[in-house]
């Protein structure tokens, strides 16, 4: 870990308070929601301490009923940079990012998932760089090469990727109905057609993460699945997606 944030008081530690009064164009802040991933999570966290340029390091444990948020707050007393913010009951991803990105005023927002395995910090510097240069108003992180189950998954379904950096105010756009719960990813994929946002791909080399039926049992990491795949159909018609197909029908030659 770098020396210069061990064993720092942290300012920010009060779950009340919020940075605020500062805004510059190159901070960044990371946002990870969590949910019982006190197993998982200090990989995670271990790989961000390498990680200079990041502003903050905000966990949002979302209801876990695990030792998430002691794990998360031991890691805070050696890394000034990381808060802890916690939701007594689980109120789904969408507010967890939405309740991360409440409580800092950072210019640019880095999304992580808890359960990320292989995560490296060339990874982190990779989604963050594009935006950071002008060249993309969001990245978007893509798994290849850590676990073949993964990698197939995103490369049916790329726009579900948890791990993307982002313009703070582009979230600004995003309904909070749409964001619900798993349809955090959908709403922002969404928004960037509608609204003509640049977004870069960055493969993610060697990262991969637990499917869900492995990590909580097969019947109710069905259950979870069913769940998040009906919130990402919620959020598509919420944030606008079939009115955006309606209108390139429209605009389509001999369309209907």
């Amino acid at each position: 870990m770098d020396e210069k944030h061990r064993n720092q008081p942290n300012p920010l530690s009060n779950n009340n308070q919020t940075n605020s009064g500062w805004r510059d164009h190159d901070s960044v802040a990371v946002i990870i929601p969590a949910y019982d991933e006190a197993d998982r999570i200090i990989r995670v966290l271990n790989v961000l301490h390498q990680v200079e340029c990041l502003s903050e390091i905000i966990v949002v444990d979302d209801g876990s009923k695990d030792t998430t948020c002691e794990v998360s707050r031991r890691e805070a007393e050696v890394d000034a940079r990381i808060r802890v913010l916690k939701h007594p009951t689980n109120r789904g991803k969408g507010q967890a990012i939405f309740t991360g990105w409440g409580a800092t005023q950072a210019a640019n927002l880095l999304m992580l998932d808890a359960d990320l395995m292989g995560l490296r910090p060339e990874h982190v510097l990779d989604l963050i760089q594009p935006v950071l240069d002008g060249r993309a108003d969001m990245t978007i992180g893509q798994f290849r090469g850590g676990d073949w189950k993964t990698d197939l998954s995103q490369r049916f379904a790329p726009w579900l990727s948890g791990q993307r950096c982002l313009r703070a105010e582009l979230l600004e756009l995003i309904p909070v109905k749409a964001a619900a719960g798993y349809g955090i990813e959908t709403a922002l994929t969404v928004a960037a057609q509608i609204n003509g946002w640049r977004c870069r791909r960055v493969l993610l080399h060697g990262a991969w993460h637990i499917p869900g039926e492995l990590r909580r049992g097969l019947w109710l990491g069905i259950r979870t699945k069913a769940r998040m795949y009906a919130q990402i159909v919620s959020a598509w018609y919420l944030s606008g997606g079939l009115d955006k197909l309606r209108e390139r029908s429209r605009l389509r030659p001999g369309a209907g």
